[in-house]
């Protein structure tokens, strides 16, 4: 028989309209203490948000605009549930969404909220064999946890609530442990304010670590900024990496560019440009790898991934790995014989023959395969000027390109033609224009 916790948790789902965190978004709110046998006390509320409901949410939730109408806003509840909160264990599944939504709303009601955190998805990935999926609707089923309803707060709280009950009784010392760590003051930089992570976008972009002095300490780009950044804290990266970002980091700023491809080229600049101490790794500028082709004695069409590269190489990677991914892909989906394109010993290998026949066959679908890579590559070097989407202050990233190589970069504004940022490029950024345009 399991004893009660020591620590009090909280275990909370949230519903909103949709959108980035900001505070002005969540329509409900359940929060239920736990000690890890039984629920100790519960806080449910409806909440207006501060634009219309979609109808493609109240769909999925079922909470809609008549609903909400007479609720209060989040605002009007905030110190109420900061209060109800304390100082529990934060627990939800997927922590970092419910998480960053309240902590956004908490901002806003000029409060603070950096709770320890435990993720009931991340336990259960740990924990429980036998799931095909680890969504709070599959471990329900997998489970016999009956949810009263699905996608409303209140009902995800009180199934969550009972998987983390089943997950504590062979588990409650581990789970002790851990919520001692992850989250709060175990895991979170001593310079940086509680909610310094609140405002992050889950957009593409760039992100910058920097010290005490004002330099910049570590530069970083994701598809994600949101999800991105908190990676580096959460304890899913080396710990000596983790604690050297906590000792540094006194500041993170972030630029969204709108795409990844504008993200990644930004990064590769600023790490030739700054060379930031923690960018080890990427400072490191090789001469990346590439993609030849050539005829060999037996008149074959073969193809070959060397380090290095020219301008007539056929493809431009940042690794090996990434280059023979590539590689298999390509082979795979053209029908080329992998031991003539550069990748001998595959299992797929197998049904080839080395005769007349079967090289005619390799030729023919190699020729009409390097002929749609050199079309790509030709459109490439006849442009001057790569217009990239818009990032989401309204500026118009752009790339200038000479020969098809990338030459400088800009930031339009909405109504004002920015002056080109030159740059003398790398392997990385031709990696990057080379994927942007066979559109990968």
């Amino acid at each position: 028989m399991t004893t009660p916790a020591s620590t009090i948790y909280a275990i909370v789902d949230i519903e909103t309209n949709g959108g980035a965190p900001t505070g002005d978004n969540i329509t409900e709110v359940a929060a239920i203490l736990h000690d890890g046998r039984r629920e100790l006390d519960r806080w449910v509320r409806l909440i207006r948000p501060a634009r219309p409901i979609p109808s493609g949410i109240t769909r999925l939730t079922g909470i809609d605009d008549t609903m909400v109408a007479d609720a209060p806003e989040f605002a009007d509840l905030a110190e109420d549930l900061h209060t109800f909160l304390g100082d529990a264990v934060f627990v939800a599944h997927n922590v970092s969404f419910d998480l960053r939504h309240l902590q956004a709303g908490f901002k806003t009601a000029g409060l603070h909220y950096n709770p320890r955190r435990l993720c009931t998805v991340r336990m259960s990935r740990k924990w429980l064999e036998g799931p095909q999926r680890y969504s709070l609707g599959a471990l329900c089923d997998f489970l016999g946890i009956d949810n009263e309803a699905h996608h409303r707060a209140w009902g995800d709280a009180t199934a969550t609530a009972e998987l983390f009950a089943i997950l504590w009784r062979d588990h409650a010392a581990d789970m002790e442990a851990e919520s001692g760590r992850g989250g709060g003051t175990s895991w979170w930089p001593p310079h940086l304010p509680p909610d310094a992570l609140a405002d992050i976008p889950a957009t593409p972009g760039v992100y910058r670590f920097l010290d005490g002095d004002g330099k910049l300490a570590y530069v970083g780009m994701s598809k994600n900024l949101a999800s991105r950044v908190r990676q580096h804290f959460n304890g899913s990266g080396s710990e000596a990496r983790s604690q050297s970002l906590r000792r540094l980091v006194h500041m993170i700023t972030w630029e969204e560019t709108g795409s990844e491809c504008m993200a990644a080229v930004l990064e590769d600049v600023l790490i030739r440009r700054f060379h930031p101490p923690l960018n080890r790794a990427q400072k490191v500028i090789g001469k990346g790898w590439s993609v030849d082709t050539f005829r060999c004695r037996q008149d074959i069409v073969r193809l070959s991934l060397k380090k290095g590269g020219t301008a007539t190489s056929l493809k431009r990677f940042r690794s090996r790995a990434e280059g023979e991914a590539w590689l298999r892909k390509e082979a795979e989906a053209t029908g080329l014989n992998p031991a003539w394109a550069g990748l001998p010993g595959t299992a797929w290998s197998e049904g080839w023959v080395d005769n007349a026949a079967a090289r005619t066959l390799h030729n023919q679908r190699a020729e009409a395969w390097l002929e749609r890579l050199r079309q790509t590559r030709r459109t490439q070097q006849e442009l001057a000027v790569v217009d990239l989407p818009e990032a989401p202050d309204g500026s118009r990233p752009q790339l200038k390109l000479e020969n098809g190589r990338f030459a400088a970069y800009r930031f339009n504004q909405p109504k004002a033609e920015a002056d080109w940022i030159p740059d003398t490029g790398s392997s990385r950024i031709d990696a990057v224009l080379d994927r942007h345009f066979a559109g990968s």
